[in-house]
């Protein structure tokens, strides 16, 4: 576009600054990376997670909370083990942070069910309601 007296002068076209938009990109690349990291170690846990027939694959969100009960009875969360007035402790608090916040129980199939009550309680106790139980489909388990 011509403007000013002279023949030869131009203003300079409108455009995106890429150098800014590629940096954005590359945080929200990291960010996301670093939080799979994450979900993969929970997975990865020595938990032998029983089947069921109306067991669904289905997408973890990013800020679920990943609740394991090993076959002893433990409880570990983020590969802490802590007790179940720590875990209503810290449920609590990220209840009042995030409400609607989802919990993922993670039980061995040789886990007794005095442990995962104790789990569902500080649940509960924490105000949370979103709770899921991780199972294994019939078929994948073949």
């Amino acid at each position: 576009m011509k403007i000013g007296l002279f023949l030869g002068e131009f203003e300079e076209e409108p455009g995106l600054p890429l150098t800014s938009l590629i940096d954005i990109i590359f945080l929200l690349l990291i960010f996301y990376i670093s939080i799979s990291r994450f979900q993969q170690v929970e997975s990865q846990l020595s938990v032998k997670i029983p089947t069921a027939q109306a067991g669904e694959t289905t997408q973890r969100s990013v800020g679920d909370v990943i609740v394991n009960v090993d076959g002893e009875g433990r409880i570990t969360v983020n590969n802490m083990g802590m007790e179940p007035k720590e875990l209503q402790r810290r449920l609590s608090r990220l209840a009042e942070e995030e409400p609607g916040q989802s919990v993922i129980i993670r039980s061995d199939g040789k886990a007794d069910w005095d442990s995962v009550c104790r789990v569902l309680d500080a649940c509960s106790m924490a105000d949370i309601w979103n709770i899921k139980f991780a199972v294994v489909p019939e078929s994948e388990s073949k």
